[in-house]
């Protein structure tokens, strides 16, 4: 569904329209996982207000339920939620792993910041913010506080 920015509707209502007819269609069967606002941003074109609007607009309407941490989901809070494959952050952490043992970034450059990260991987800050700590304890990156996070190099990791 296309969103019209110049239509008489705010757009926030418009993506909950959008939404509504994925749950309706289901395409959003009960208990889904309800895209996250970084997601809805990409997909839709929208800001983050319009998106968190949308959102909450379907949960005032009982339509999804929110667990803090985890998203959005559709159905009443007492839906069983699909179960997803392992934590989100973990794989983060996984791809990001592979990326600096692969030479993909470089040891004088911080790896990209915790917004570029949320929106490449379509995820909350905090899930980055997760997946990097991960990293640090698992001393494949180490961050400079104002500077960034950086790789370790090969033999320092050791």
């Amino acid at each position: 569904m296309q969103l019209n920015p110049r239509g008489p509707r705010p757009l926030y209502d418009q993506l909950a329209d959008a939404l509504r007819k994925r749950i309706d269609d289901g395409e959003l069967g009960p208990g889904a996982l309800v895209p996250s606002e970084s997601e809805l941003m990409a997909q839709y074109g929208v800001a983050r207000i319009t998106a968190r609007r949308a959102i909450k607009e379907l949960r005032e309407a009982g339509l999804i339920y929110t667990v803090r941490g985890e998203g959005s989901f559709v159905g009443p809070q007492n839906a069983p939620r699909e179960a997803r494959a392992g934590w989100q952050f973990q794989s983060i952490a996984d791809d990001l792993a592979a990326k600096v043992r692969a030479g993909r970034f470089s040891e004088e450059t911080p790896l990209p910041s915790e917004t570029q990260l949320s929106q490449e991987y379509g995820v909350a800050k905090g899930t980055v913010r997760r997946a990097l700590g991960l990293l640090r304890e698992q001393d494949v990156v180490y961050t400079v506080p104002g500077r960034g996070t950086y790789p370790k190099p090969p033999n320092a990791s050791q």
